[in-house]
């Protein structure tokens, strides 16, 4: 390896990198690389001493050998093992004349020798000398590299300019998200301290009213136990002797008058309560119809701002793959357009376990997916359900993974994000046994599936307004689904 090493120096001492042959009146320059003179002098006189190095491209004085530093070097070269030295020279010179490389043909790329140059093989073909192609192909290089330096910078400044937008842009994010923040901060602390004013208020005057209620019971229960001793007084006096009878009646008549009195002019059981409870709701009524001004004001913008952002989502969209129905994934009783965008449901077939069907159809129910599926970026469909009775189907999305027969459980913890559509109802279907009643149905809407998002999104697809969103957890590739519910009712896509 050593020997190796230091033929491969001695070699590179005494070979001009241009013509690849041992130096003929060698130039070193100053950046310490060797060329023949006849290789590295330019034509032009005057130039001598401002040569441009072909290897590190730099231009300097050059200056001559001294013929006997080079002939040390050769002899040195000669000193090599002989059977090296042959093989390098050998790979110089034309494997099939033996004579030394001097051309390289344009058209091929390959080295050839004056009896190559001159054969009916490569004479039709323009060849230069190896050194003349050099410095045209070095040239090339240079006009390439330079062309690519310029590009460079213009990536590098478009970058620059690219991330101080992209910085300027999330910064201004991260204030309006605070700016959000702040103002919804604020609202919830005013709407909680006018909660707990009027919540304190209304406690306030049930503490009142129990109070009152309290004293008029305690005196209520003063007067039942007066009137209970008057009376037993009575009923005594009732039974005595005459004489006993007559003692003293006048006294205990009295104080049953008084009594009767004292009873009629009794306050009754505060009737005062219920208008001031009445008052209190009538302010009540006042806060409550305004809060529910705002939430219908606020719903209705965030419904504006939605439709926008779908209707945007759907033009930048439109240029996706179209959307066709996946007949291999079909129920049997299915049948479809000859271009696979409109799906009819057929009379069902009853015998649901004995008809033989493949693993990747859907059934018993009359289910198919469309194609294709989707693994990555945002898609957007459209679909319209029509029927002698009315529209009639399940749309939406649905994992590659699901399970297509027996008993299916359309929801989201099965793989499906689906809307029930029929004629008088819309749906989301949340779980097993649980929906969302939509207000708006629309026999024609548009599914915007985001991956990156982990969102499905309905929207009506004539007005663009927002329907339906599904916060998801994709597991893994995402199909469009569909599901007819009724005989002779059709599913058609668009784009």
């Amino acid at each position: 390896m050593a020997s190796q090493r230091v033929s491969t120096n001695l070699e590179k001492e005494v070979t001009c990198r241009i013509c690849l042959d041992i130096l003929q009146y060698p130039v070193i320059l100053e950046c310490g690389h060797n060329f023949c003179n006849f290789c590295i002098t330019p034509p032009q006189e005057g130039s001598r001493y401002h040569i441009k190095c072909p290897l590190c491209k730099a231009y300097m004085k050059a200056t001559y050998v001294p013929k006997w530093l080079f002939a040390h070097t050769k002899e040195k070269f000669r000193g090599m093992d002989s059977s090296e030295r042959k093989q390098k020279e050998k790979e110089l010179r034309c494997p099939k004349h033996g004579e030394k490389l001097h051309y390289v043909c344009e058209a091929d790329g390959q080295f050839l020798c004056v009896v190559c140059h001159d054969s009916k093989e490569h004479k039709l073909h323009e060849s230069r000398l190896i050194e003349e192609a050099v410095e045209h192909h070095q040239e090339q290089i240079q006009f390439h590299v330079a062309i690519l330096e310029q590009n460079e910078q213009e990536l590098v400044h478009m970058k620059a300019q690219v991330d101080k937008k992209t910085n300027h842009f999330l910064a201004q994010v991260h204030v309006e998200k605070q700016r959000i923040h702040t103002e919804f901060t604020h609202l919830q602390q005013v709407l909680e301290e006018n909660k707990n004013f009027l919540l304190s208020n209304i406690e306030q005057q049930a503490q009142h009213g129990v109070k009152e209620c309290e004293h008029y019971n305690a005196a209520t229960q003063a007067l039942l136990t007066s009137l209970k001793d008057l009376k037993d007084s009575l009923k005594a006096k009732e039974q005595m002797l005459p004489r006993q009878l007559l003692q003293d009646i006048k006294g205990i008549l009295h104080r049953s008058e008084e009594f009767q009195v004292q009873l009629h002019s009794k306050t009754p059981i505060p009737l005062d309560l219920d208008q001031q409870l009445n008052e209190a709701k009538s302010r009540h009524d006042s806060v409550i119809d305004t809060l529910r001004k705002c939430g219908e004001q606020l719903q209705a913008n965030r419904q504006k701002h939605q439709g926008k952002t779908l209707q945007d989502k759907s033009t930048t969209h439109r240029q996706s793959a179209p959307v066709i129905f996946d007949v291999d994934s079909a129920h049997p009783d299915l049948s479809f357009s000859q271009d696979l965008k409109t799906v009819t449901m057929n009379v069902i077939s009853w015998n649901y376990w004995i008809f033989p069907v493949g693993q990747q159809r859907f059934y018993p129910f009359p289910c198919v997916l469309g194609s294709p599926g989707f693994s990555t970026g945002r898609h957007t469909w459209e679909v319209e359900l029509s029927g002698p009775r009315g529209p009639a189907g399940v749309v939406g999305v649905a994992w590659e993974q699901v399970q297509r027969q027996g008993s299916l459980t359309f929801e989201p913890t099965s793989g499906f994000w689906v809307l029930r559509i029929t004629r008088f109802q819309c749906q989301a279907i949340t779980g097993r046994d649980s929906w969302e009643d939509l207000p708006i149905c629309s026999r024609k809407l548009g599914v915007c599936v985001d991956l990156e998002g982990k969102e499905v999104t309905f929207y009506d697809a004539a007005t663009k307004n927002h329907i339906y969103t599904f916060q998801a957890s994709f597991p893994g590739k995402i199909f469009p689904f569909f599901k007819l519910l009724l005989p002779d009712t059709h599913i058609a896509l668009s784009p």
